[in-house]
């Protein structure tokens, strides 16, 4: 992994923290789940794209995305 791969990683996942414990706080579970839907389906867009190479982070944006969604589906919704 070079160094491209070490800085797409810091940019993916800082954000990606930050938008889960924040989004978790107060919104409801609906929007997360779609927040969730669109990650996923943005990694699998990129996944089957021939031309991307990011050395399989494609398939971890996938899996956030899949972790969002699941997040959102067990989150309690508030009254």
């Amino acid at each position: 992994m070079g160094y491209s791969g070490i800085l797409f990683f810091i940019i993916f996942a800082i954000p990606t923290i930050l938008i889960l414990v924040y989004a978790t706080r107060s919104t409801s579970g609906y929007k997360i789940m779609l927040l969730g839907i669109h990650i996923t389906l943005l990694g699998g867009i990129i996944a089957i794209d021939p031309d991307s190479n990011l050395e399989g982070f494609e398939y971890l944006i996938v899996l956030v995305g899949l972790i969002f969604s699941i997040i959102g589906a067990f989150k309690k919704e508030l009254k």
